[in-house]
């Protein structure tokens, strides 16, 4: 055999041995309306006498444990040969199969009836796959590449921001872009537009008030604007997926995908749909923000444990500050929209008890565990809306100590250039040595101040740098009790007490059944009106029921001037604040009359 032959052969069992080297994910939907499906997964040989297959207990883009494999059922392991291999489970997720070395399949069936977390959802009309809750994995074999083959209804069309050799099948370089690349399976409407080099993917999976042509029309402006900040792109192709649900909401990132859920019913109203670019806005922030360059504790992910990091104020508050500023920025928004928002932003905050208790730092380290409710509102702050207020204090900061010369946009450009998700994540530090580079200053105090302490925002300062200011809505202050109601039918049970209120001062609490003011019933619908004909000074007596106990308290009435507030221009700003406005948002500062 000449030279050549010997070398074309050896290069084709290379060849060969390569390709056997990948994780082959097979995914079989029978009976869809029952919400079932048969996974298997093909792992090749491997060094181990033993192999571990875990799955997730957490799935990227939300940092808390959701117990996946609670939708598991029949697991088994079988050679090459379909011999049965021995297992033992290890832990709620890891299974420990005794392969000797050699090439394992393992198989199981999964139960996706879970829509709202957005990990997975089978029906009659389509499956969303999220990996971290369908996908095994070896840690051994993180890195190898992925292939996944549907089997699925002849009608259903499949998607996903991973590349497609063929119908219904899916490659991914490893278990980490498979992980982030979730599958949208099923009967959709589907659009395919590009703006410059990207190519973007829309579709719409169920029915819903939405219009498919103005929503595409919009995503395109948001890459015009998200190319102004970070000027090159982490993607050449991105998916939309969209889902019109009955209830659920809410939305994840992944590198170059999202899925966004709304009520079906809510896309059409101007708010509702202002609402709705505003997330797509969001997550596709994130592809830069959290799946380009994210916080060290995050790289590489730790899908069986959790990530503490202090700097999740960063990773979804910075997203949250951005993303209503290219909305604005793209001409989606108007001027008067966009001031709505920040006034709702800036109430939310002034209205929170926890900002005097919780730093966004702290908070970060608190998601894993943390929920919203009584105790949360009173004594802790949200990583989103306190971690946007903070990176807009932030952006105004860099833009004062730089002549405006400079912002927040250029610390996430240096983040984008400097730190990667694949094995170079930043930390508190770095951040804060990238802020005193692009300013020149020392913003140790910034950090001290407003990261990792609970000083109150300069809620002033930040608006007038831009000729804006705060007002209230109404010439005299809202009558406020301090009491959030559940939205049950059956009568006014308190949700929310907020602390130092007059609710909290009388001793009102959580699950108390409000009845009457002064031996008068008050119900859901009369309660707006009874509480706004209340004068600030007087005292009433609130009966209520408590451990179906009748019981009262005496309060006295107060009113809060920092609710129902709103933005507005300055009666004549000057024209430094003219610049600095139009530099902020992209377009020219105009009175609250000539606003658009």
């Amino acid at each position: 055999m000449s030279k050549f032959s010997l070398l074309m052969l050896s290069l084709c069992f290379v060849l060969a041995l390569d390709a056997s080297q990948e994780v082959v994910y097979r995914v079989e939907i029978e009976q869809p309306q029952h919400h079932l499906a048969r996974i298997e997964v093909a792992f090749p040989a491997h060094s181990e006498q033993s192999l571990t297959v875990s799955l997730p207990v957490w799935r990227t883009g939300r940092y808390e444990v959701l117990d996946l494999s609670n939708g598991m059922r029949s697991f088994s392991a079988k050679d090459a040969k379909g011999v049965e291999l021995s297992w033992q489970r290890q832990d709620k997720a890891t299974w420990i199969v005794q392969s000797n070395g050699k090439p394992v399949t393992v198989s199981y069936l999964i139960y996706a009836n879970e829509i709202g977390n957005r990990t997975r959802h089978i029906d009659d009309t389509h499956a969303y796959l999220d990996a971290t809750a369908t996908f095994v994995y070896s840690p051994s074999l993180r890195d190898l590449p992925v292939r996944v083959k549907l089997d699925v209804p002849r009608k259903w069309r499949s998607r996903s921001g991973m590349n497609s050799p063929r119908k219904h099948t899916f490659i991914a370089a490893n278990y980490d872009i498979l992980v982030d690349s979730p599958i949208e399976t099923g009967i959709h409407s589907f659009h395919e537009f590009s703006v410059a080099e990207r190519d973007y993917e829309l579709l719409f999976w169920g029915r819903g008030n939405y219009d498919e042509q103005a929503i595409k029309t919009d995503l395109a402006k948001l890459d015009r604007e998200v190319e102004k900040i970070w000027r090159r792109f982490p993607y050449s192709r991105y998916v939309y997926m969209i889902h019109a649900t009955s209830g659920p909401r809410g939305a994840t990132e992944h590198i170059n995908s999202t899925v966004i859920q709304r009520q079906r019913d809510k896309f059409g109203a101007r708010e509702d749909y202002i609402e709705f670019l505003t997330t797509a806005a969001h997550e596709l922030v994130h592809t830069w923000n959290v799946k380009a360059y994210r916080p060290a504790a995050l790289v590489p992910y730790r899908y069986q444990a959790e990530s503490y990091t202090p700097l999740l104020w960063v990773a979804e508050g910075s997203t949250s500050y951005f993303d209503t500023l290219l909305v604005r920025r793209a001409g989606i928004s108007t001027q008067a929209e966009f001031h709505k928002d920040l006034a709702k932003s800036i109430e939310r905050l002034l209205n929170r008890p926890g900002t005097e208790v919780q730093s966004v730092a702290e908070a970060s380290f608190y998601s894993w565990i943390e929920s919203t409710n009584d105790f949360t509102i009173n004594h802790g702050v949200n990583i989103y809306a306190k971690g946007s207020m903070v990176s807009w204090l932030l952006d105004y900061k860099i833009r004062e100590a730089t002549d405006n010369e400079r912002s927040y946009e250029d610390v996430h450009r240096l983040l984008f250039e400097r730190f990667n998700a694949v094995d170079k994540g930043f930390t508190d530090a770095d951040l804060t040595a990238i802020v005193n580079e692009v300013t020149g200053q020392d913003f140790s105090d910034f950090w001290r101040d407003y990261v990792w302490g609970v000083k109150p925002l300069p809620i002033n300062d930040m608006l007038s740098f831009y000729g804006l200011q705060v007002t209230t809505k109404k010439p005299q202050p809202v009558i406020d009790l301090g009491l959030t109601f559940d939205d049950e039918k059956s009568g006014l049970v308190v949700s929310r007490v907020r602390r130092g209120s007059t609710a909290w001062q009388a001793g009102l609490t959580t699950e108390d059944r409000i009845v009457a003011f002064d031996k008068l019933r008050v119900t859901k619908k009369n309660i707006k009106q009874r509480t706004e004909a209340l004068t600030a000074g007087e005292s009433i007596t609130v009966q209520f029921f408590r451990r179906d106990e009748l019981q009262e308290v005496t309060l006295k009435v107060t009113s809060n001037a920092q609710k129902e507030l709103q933005v507005i221009a300055v009666e004549q700003p000057s024209s430094q604040q003219q610049q600095h406005y139009q530099s902020w948002t992209g377009h020219a500062l105009t009175s609250a009359t000539e606003a658009n």
